[in-house]
C-alpha cells in the first residue's frame, strides 16, 4: 500500500515534465523558425544560443524538442510562407532543426567528456563509436566537397549524420538523466493521426488554414523548373492540372494497382513529406505497441494505407506479429522470425523489382557495381536522388543496361558509392545496436528492446531498396532517438541498482 502510494507522485511527476518538455519543444520550433523568417544569419545565431540555454538547462527534455522540430518543424514553416520573399530564405526556415539538432549534439558531445560520463563503463563504447563514425562522415564530406558540389556534399551530411546525432543525444541524456517517453510518445501519436485524418478529409481547404497550399505551391515551383513533372508526362501520360494532383498517386505508389484502383490522396503530414510522415506514424504506433496501446496504433493503419508507403507499413505489421508472438520463453525464437522475414522482404522486393526494371533495383545495383570498380568512396554529395548528379538520369536506358548510370533511390546502394568501406562502419554501428538491443531483450524482456530489434532490422532491411529510410530524419534518426533513450535508461538503471546494492 506503501510503495503503491509513494509511485503514484513520481509517475505524475515524470507525465508533468513530459507535458513541459513538449511545450518546450513547440515553443523552441516556433522560436527558431520565426528567427530565421526576420534574417537567415540571425536565425541561425539565435538557434545556437537558444539551444545552448535548453541543452544545459533542460538535457532531458531534448530528445522531446528534437522529435518535435523532426515531426513539426515544417507545419511551422507553412504559417511563415506568405511572409518569406525568395526561396533561398524559405529553404534556411528548413533548414531550422538541423541547426537545432547539431547545436544540442555539440554540447552532448562536449559534455562526453566529463570525467562523470567517462566513468559510466557502459556508455563509454557507444560513444566512441558515434566518434568514429562522426570521424568518417566528416572525411567523406571533404572529399564529396572536393570532389563534387559544396552544397550537396552537405544535403547528405546531413542526412548521414542525423541518426548519429540523434543516437548519441538520446543515450548520454537517458543514462544521466530519468526520461520517461510514454507522455510524449502519446501525444505526438495523437497529434499526428489527428492531423493525418483531417489532411485526408478536408484536403487543401485543411491545409490553406496554415497556408499549407502555399508550402507545397513553393515546392511545385521547383519541380517543375527542374523538369520533374514534363519527364512524368512523357513516361506515364500523367497531366499535372493543379496542387492537389501533386499530392494524388496510385494505391501503394505502385503502378500494379493503377488499373484496378482509383487514384487517392496521399498525406504529406504536418512534415509536409509523405514517406516520412509514414515512418512517424510507424515508428509511434510500434513503440506504442510494445507499451501495451493499441487505439492510437489502430487509428494510424488506415493513414499508412492511404500513403502507401510499404516500407514504414512493413514495419509496423512486423511489430504488429513481433508484439502477438512475442513471450519471454520464446525471445529467441521472435528475433530470428524477425530478420527472416526482414531478409525475406528484401530478397523478394528485389526479385520483383529486378524483373520489372524497378529505379529502385536499378540504383542498387548501380551503387553495388560502382562500389567494386572503386571501394574507396566517390564522397559525399556525388549520386544519390538528393544529388544534383542525378538531376538528368535516363530510365529508359537504365532499364536496357539494367542498372542507373548513378546511384539513387537505394541508401545502401547510395552510401557504398559515397563512402565506399567507410559505410560498413555505419552498417557495423547499426548490427552492433540490433545485437545488443536482442541480448538485452534475452536478458531483461524489457519490450523496449524488442521494438528496438524490430525497428532496426525492418529499417535497414528498406534501406536497400528505399533512400528515405536512412537519410529521413523521421526514419532511422528517430528509431535512433528512442533506441537512445532505451539503452541509455537501461545503463542508469543499472547503475542505481549497483549503487543501492553497495549501499
Amino acid at each position: 500500500m506503501t510503495d503503491a502510494v509513494l509511485a503514484r507522485p513520481s509517475t505524475d511527476i515524470l507525465r508533468s515534465d513530459a507535458l513541459f518538455h513538449l511545450a518546450v519543444a513547440f515553443l523552441a520550433i516556433i522560436t527558431s523558425v520565426a528567427a530565421f523568417a526576420v534574417w537567415t544569419p540571425f536565425g541561425f545565431a539565435a538557434t545556437f544560443l537558444l539551444m545552448i540555454v535548453l541543452t544545459v538547462s533542460l538535457p532531458a527534455g531534448i530528445p522531446a524538442v528534437i522529435a518535435c522540430a523532426f515531426l513539426f518543424q515544417n507545419l511551422v514553416v507553412a504559417w511563415f510562407t506568405p511572409f518569406v520573399p525568395d526561396d533561398a530564405t524559405f529553404d534556411a526556415l528548413r533548414g531550422a532543426n538541423f541547426v537545432i539538432l547539431m547545436t544540442a549534439f555539440g554540447v552532448f558531445a562536449t559534455a562526453s567528456f566529463q570525467n562523470r560520463v567517462r566513468a559510466l563503463q557502459d556508455l563509454r563504447p557507444w560513444l566512441l563509436f558515434s566518434f568514429l563514425l562522426c570521424g568518417v562522415i566528416g572525411l567523406y564530406l571533404l572529399l564529396g566537397a572536393v570532389r563534387g558540389g559544396p552544397k550537396d556534399a552537405v544535403i547528405y551530411f546531413r542526412n548521414t549524420i542525423t541518426p548519429v546525432a540523434c543516437f548519441h543525444i538520446a543515450i548520454l541524456a537517458a543514462s544521466r538523466y530519468r526520461i520517461d517517453l510514454r507522455a510524449c510518445m502519446i501525444c505526438l501519436c495523437t497529434m499526428a493521426v489527428g492531423y493525418g485524418y483531417l489532411e485526408q478529409i478536408f484536403r487543401m481547404d485543411f491545409l490553406g488554414l496554415f497556408h499549407g497550399d502555399l508550402y507545397i505551391q513553393r515546392g511545385l515551383k521547383e519541380q517543375i523548373e527542374s523538369g520533374v513533372w514534363e519527364k512524368a508526362l512523357r513516361e506515364t501520360g500523367f497531366v499535372l492540372r493543379g496542387l492537389e494532383d501533386t499530392m494524388t498517386a496510385t494505391f501503394f505508389n505502385t503502378a500494379f494497382f493503377g488499373d484496378v484502383l482509383p487514384r487517392i490522396f496521399r498525406n504529406g503530414g504536418p512534415n509536409f513529406h509523405p514517406i516520412s510522415y509514414a515512418y512517424a506514424l510507424s515508428l509511434l504506433s510500434s513503440w506504442l505497441l510494445f507499451r501495451g496501446r493499441w487505439l492510437l496504433p489502430l487509428a494510424a493503419f488506415p493513414i499508412l494505407l492511404v500513403i502507401g508507403s510499404k516500407g514504414a507499413a512493413f514495419l509496423l505489421m512486423v511489430a504488429l506479429a513481433s508484439r502477438l508472438f512475442y513471450r519471454p520463453s520464446r525471445a529467441g525464437l521472435t528475433l530470428a522470425a524477425v530478420v527472416l522475414l526482414a531478409a525475406t522482404w528484401t530478397a523478394a522486393a528485389t526479385v520483383y523489382g529486378a524483373r520489372h526494371g524497378d529505379y529502385h533495383v536499378l540504383g542498387l545495383i548501380a551503387g553495388i557495381r560502382d562500389f567494386l570498380a572503386n571501394p574507396l568512396g566517390q564522397g559525399l554529395g556525388i549520386g544519390g536522388n538528393l544529388s544534383s548528379t542525378s538531376l538528368n538520369l535516363d530510365w529508359d536506358r537504365a532499364q536496357g543496361e539494367g542498372a542507373a548510370a548513378v546511384p539513387v533511390e537505394s541508401a545502401v546502394g547510395v552510401m557504398l558509392y559515397q563512402m565506399g568501406i567507410g559505410s560498413f562502419v555505419f552498417f557495423g554501428f547499426l548490427a552492433s545496436l540490433a545485437m545488443t538491443a536482442g541480448r538485452r531483450l534475452m536478458e531483461t524482456g524489457n519490450p523496449d528492446f524488442l521494438f528496438a530489434f524490430v525497428a532496426i532490422v525492418t529499417i535497414s532491411a528498406n534501406a536497400v531498396l528505399q533512400e528515405e529510410a536512412f537519410f529521413s530524419p523521421l526514419a532511422l534518426g528517430f528509431c535512433l532517438l528512442l533506441v537512445g533513450v532505451s539503452l541509455g535508461t537501461q545503463i542508469r538503471e543499472t547503475r542505481e541498482g549497483r549503487a543501492h546494492r553497495v549501499a
